[in-house]
């Protein structure tokens, strides 16, 4: 597999993220102690966790495109799409209203971009499994 861009642009908001998510203002901070949120504590505990996350899509993404046939992974892969779009609705509104939109606007951005990056993996997965021409087949 080569490197491309857009795996390191990938890396880069994968860091980025992790690095909003560990730095909520003070109310933030008792919101992830009263939640027991331990793994959004520290910086490295935020990277593991949003690490692992984009891990687990890309490699679900990885096993759709290579073992799936073009239309199942099409399938899977655009199932995959529709939650990640309902998660980020979800942080949407959750954010929107009462105690979360006081964490602070770095947590709230990191909380938005991590279903962000869901989508766009997912998406260009899609992309992927259209370019290899298989569908037509």
């Amino acid at each position: 597999m080569n490197l491309r861009p857009y795996h390191i642009l990938l890396i880069i908001l994968t860091i980025t993220d992790a690095f909003l998510l560990a730095h909520p203002n003070p109310v933030g901070r008792i919101g992830i102690l009263f939640y027991n949120y331990f793994y959004l504590k520290t910086f490295p505990r935020a990277l593991l966790t949003v690490g692992a996350t984009i891990a687990v899509a890309w490699g679900l993404t990885e096993v759709c495109k290579r073992w799936l046939s073009a239309r199942a992974a099409v399938l899977a892969l655009a199932l995959l799409l529709v939650g990640a779009v309902v998660i980020l609705l979800n942080v949407y509104f959750k954010f929107s209203s009462g105690t979360y939109r006081l964490t602070g606007k770095a947590f709230i951005y990191g909380a938005h971009l991590l279903p962000i990056l869901l989508i766009a993996i997912f998406s260009q997965g899609i992309y992927d499994v259209f370019r290899t021409g298989k569908l037509n087949r």
